[in-house]
């Protein structure tokens, strides 16, 4: 995991915490340093090198089944989620879409 680059893990760790996938989550701010990073990741997932591809494991599948497999592809250097190539910085850095309605709604509240 040390072959990784310190802002493809940062981009990682953004990634799982806009979806929410790991409790708690992991702090990535920039004074963090890249083993303390790793460090806290290895908390969650166990790594096995093969082929130039790095598979990251969960220590508990039943805690993350929602979590796709994982995998660095040091060749390519990018990521692969279950398989499939997943433009992990792009995404990361993708602002939220949100938009404000002003149409009038009613609620109705069913009383047992």
């Amino acid at each position: 995991m040390e072959q990784i680059s310190k802002p493809h893990i940062v981009d990682l760790l953004r990634i799982f915490d806009k979806k929410k996938w790991l409790h708690p989550r992991i702090l990535y701010a920039s004074v963090r340093s890249k083993p303390e990073l790793i460090k806290d990741l290895k908390k969650h997932f166990s790594t096995r090198t093969r082929d130039d591809v790095l598979h990251l494991r969960p220590r508990c599948p039943e805690l993350l089944r929602h979590v796709p497999a994982i995998w660095y592809d040091f060749g390519a250097r990018r990521y692969l989620f279950d398989g499939q190539p997943f433009d992990v910085p792009a995404e990361s850095r993708k602002k939220v879409q949100f938009s404000i309605s002003h149409v009038p709604v009613t609620m109705t509240f069913f009383l047992p």
